[in-house]
Order: structure tokens, then sequence, then C-alpha cells
């Protein structure tokens, strides 16, 4: 398995991870009950449970587009080093974003979430220019 797709399958990994922390936020401060319903009248979230909701969001729509990167450089036979090392960034960064999240720290959490989406760039970059 390449890099590039070993650090997608653990931003899905991670993706999961914080799923189930949404989960269990929600259960603890909700209950069963209300967890299993519809939500149509769900309270708005705020402290970690909205925190957690926002951090799970944002990963995954960060995800579509590193996942569509890294698919085309694999399917294009266009994988180097930066695209390997950007992979790497791209989950570390994920990672120190969803931390950071989760803790309430807003300043350091937008920098990992730039660095996130400058690993992302470059492994775009690494595809061929021309259409064939």
């Amino acid at each position: 398995m390449s890099i590039e797709l070993a650090m997608l399958a653990a931003s899905g990994v991670l993706s999961l991870l914080l799923a189930l922390v949404v989960i269990a936020v929600h259960f603890r401060r909700f209950g069963g009950t209300m967890i299993r319903s519809n939500r149509e009248h769900y309270p708005e979230l705020t402290g970690l449970a909205g925190r957690a909701v926002r951090a799970h969001a944002n990963l995954n729509e960060a995800l579509l587009p590193f996942a569509i990167a890294v698919i085309a450089v694999l399917a294009s036979h266009a994988t180097s080093r930066w695209s390997a090392d950007a992979a790497i960034t791209f989950l570390a960064a994920r990672i120190a974003h969803a931390g950071l999240y989760l803790a309430g720290i807003p300043e350091i959490r937008s920098i990992a979430f730039y660095i996130g989406l400058a690993a992302t760039l470059v492994v775009f970059a690494q595809l061929p220019l021309g259409i064939a």
C-alpha cells in the first residue's frame, strides 16, 4: 500500500473516531433517548458537544478533496516523495486540528487547518498537467 493511500485510510479512521466522540458527548449530555430520536427538536450544541460535531464536520469537508487528490495521483501513477510527505502532513495536521478543536484552542487550530489544506494542494500539484 502506498503511503498516500495509507494516510487516506488513517484519515478515514480519524473521522470514525471523531464520530465516536460525537456519539459519546451526545449520550453524556442528552441520554440515549434523544440520540435515537429524529433530532427534529434538538437543542443547540455548545461546549465540547458542539466542538466535537464541528470538528467532525470540518474533517469530513477536508477529507473529500484530499481523497480525490490521493486517488487521482495514484491512478495517474504520479506519486512522489512530495505526495507521500504531503499525505503524512495532511494526517498530522488533521489530528492536531481535531485535538485543538476539541480542546477549544482556535488560533493554533486554524494554523493546523491551513497546513492540511496546503498538504492537499501539494498532492494535487503532483498530477500531470496534460490531458490525454
